[in-house]
């Protein structure tokens, strides 16, 4: 008799645990030192199965990343923008969402074991730059050059630069807070909102 198959669904809750137990280990262990086998035990499946589903540790950490934009993260688009719609605005209400929960979800920690090992394991860093890094700063820089058409921001710098540095203080905030001053942390929302008044000199 032919073995049935599992389910759709039984096969996205496998899928799903896998990611969020892998997730736990490379926050506690970072990428080099976590264990397929202990992801394994932590997910409750065999190790065979992380196999079947991922082929290897990059792949899986690819399925976090993928995961995190999907569930927690909520990527600024420049098209939702309205016309009657303050740059300076738009960009305060959308990333906000996203700052929020960004310890909480576990992004933060992903983003400093990218900074940690992104130089020895290219792979990973490749993955979180063309995923997640490159496109808030493609989208942030397109709004700035709206900005700058619309007479909102009054700046004689590229575009790009100027996205960085919005940008920047998330990434200040994640670095303090996760590794140079972990007891005595900074609210990373107030960090991008002072940021975002000082460069389009206004009060959100």
């Amino acid at each position: 008799m032919r073995k049935r198959s599992p389910s759709l669904a039984k096969t996205s809750e496998t899928k799903r645990k896998i990611i969020v137990a892998a997730l736990s280990e490379f926050k506690k262990f970072g990428f080099s030192q976590s264990k397929i086998a202990e992801i394994a035990v932590l997910a409750g499946v065999g190790k065979g199965t992380i196999y079947s589903y991922f082929e290897t540790k990059e792949k899986l950490f690819e399925g976090v990343i993928d995961y995190l934009i999907n569930e927690t993260y909520h990527p600024i688009q420049s098209s939702e923008l309205k016309n009657d719609e303050k740059v300076s605005e738009f960009i305060w209400n959308k990333m906000r969402k996203s700052i929020n929960n960004i310890e909480s979800a576990g992004r933060a920690d992903i983003a400093r074991l990218v900074l940690s090992e992104g130089k020895k394991f290219d792979d990973i860093r490749e993955l979180y730059v063309t995923k997640i890094y490159e496109p808030s700063l493609d989208e942030i820089t397109k709004l700035i050059c709206i900005a700058i058409q619309r007479e909102e921001l009054f700046i004689n710098y590229e575009p790009r630069i100027v996205a960085v540095l919005i940008l920047a203080p998330i990434w200040m905030g994640m670095i303090h807070n996760g590794i140079l001053k972990p007891l005595e942390t900074l609210e990373i929302e107030s960090l991008f909102k002072a940021n975002l008044e000082i460069i389009f000199r206004l009060k959100l």
